[in-house]
């Protein structure tokens, strides 16, 4: 049996083991610390050394968990998690409040219409729960609420009427149709509302299927039935960069009236007739927080 003194591992220590893991990136979690890569790349050395593990397999390319590394990411990452929440809920409760509930929203919402308003609503009627808010990507948000980091979470439709979520519930919220986002110097742009057959000649910007595969597919349904594919002429990273790289009058991207167009004083959002969207609110079936119930009725009223 190996004797390794714990005293010399630090919580700092597992933080970054855990991060290098979650991304198999040491450049990638190296930014989430504000580090540089060979630094933390030397406090992941020194763990290894003072655990006398070897928890990665590393190449030029490659980063991978050795087995050993894989059980210590398995068992720590929960742990900082709820270190987090600890911390998290000892704040709530120095400021008077005794229950606390973390919301997680897409950060291409605009919060003027999604959250904004339903939290000061929540906070005049229950002022005990302590709201607190976190923003990223689709697929960051929905995989905050499956590790349990956030409570509930508002989403879009087509990032979960497909998938098999049986721990997670949801509810829509809110139902809107599609719009194709364009320039207003597009030829369409003038009109109060287009069939997805308008759009046959566009030329579509998408999220990239290696982020946010159920956008292509949402995308893909909505042409089918006029019988033609959509013309995908340029991938971007997220949500939020689709509305700047609309650089032509032929350009579009599909949102809803929830999307929040940073370049909305160059562009048009018109409705896509016999098209459904909306908000998603979603979270987990088995939750301790017994008054999640609340704050779930409340943004159901809210929404009507």
């Amino acid at each position: 049996m190996h004797n390794v003194d714990v005293r010399n591992v630090s919580l700092g220590q597992i933080m970054y083991f855990v991060k290098v893991a979650e991304s198999l990136s040491v450049s990638a979690a190296a930014e989430y610390f504000n580090l540089t890569q060979p630094t933390l790349s030397k406090k992941i050395a020194s763990l290894e050394a003072q655990l006398d593990l070897q928890l990665f397999i590393r190449t030029n390319r490659i980063v991978a968990l050795t087995p050993a590394g894989q059980y210590l990411y398995e068992q720590w990452r929960y742990e900082v998690s709820r270190l987090e929440e600890d911390i998290q809920f000892a704040h709530v409760l120095q400021t008077g409040k005794s229950k606390s509930v973390v919301i997680g929203i897409m950060d291409s919402f605009d919060p003027e219409q999604v959250i904004l308003p339903l939290l000061a609503d929540f906070s005049r009627k229950y002022p005990d729960i302590h709201l607190r808010v976190e923003s990223d990507a689709a697929q960051d948000v929905r995989n905050m609420l499956m590790r349990g980091e956030a409570d509930l979470v508002f989403s879009i439709l087509y990032d979960y009427q497909d998938r098999e979520l049986s721990q997670i519930e949801y509810r829509e919220l809110g139902a809107a149709t599609h719009c194709a986002c364009m320039r207003k110097s597009n030829p369409l742009s003038g009109a109060e509302s287009l069939s997805v057959a308008d759009l046959r000649e566009a030329e579509f910007v998408c999220i990239s299927p290696r982020q946010l595969p159920e956008y292509v597919r949402m995308l893909q349904r909505l042409c089918e039935p006029y019988g033609f594919a959509p013309n995908i002429t340029n991938y971007v990273s997220s949500a939020n960069s689709l509305t700047l790289n609309i650089n032509s009058d032929n350009e579009v991207f599909i949102c809803d009236r929830y999307y929040l167009d940073v370049n909305a004083e160059k562009h048009v959002k018109v409705p896509l007739r016999d098209t459904h969207s909306s908000i998603v609110l979603a979270w987990r079936k088995e939750n301790e927080k017994t008054y999640l119930k609340d704050v779930v009725e409340e943004a159901l009223h809210f929404f009507g």
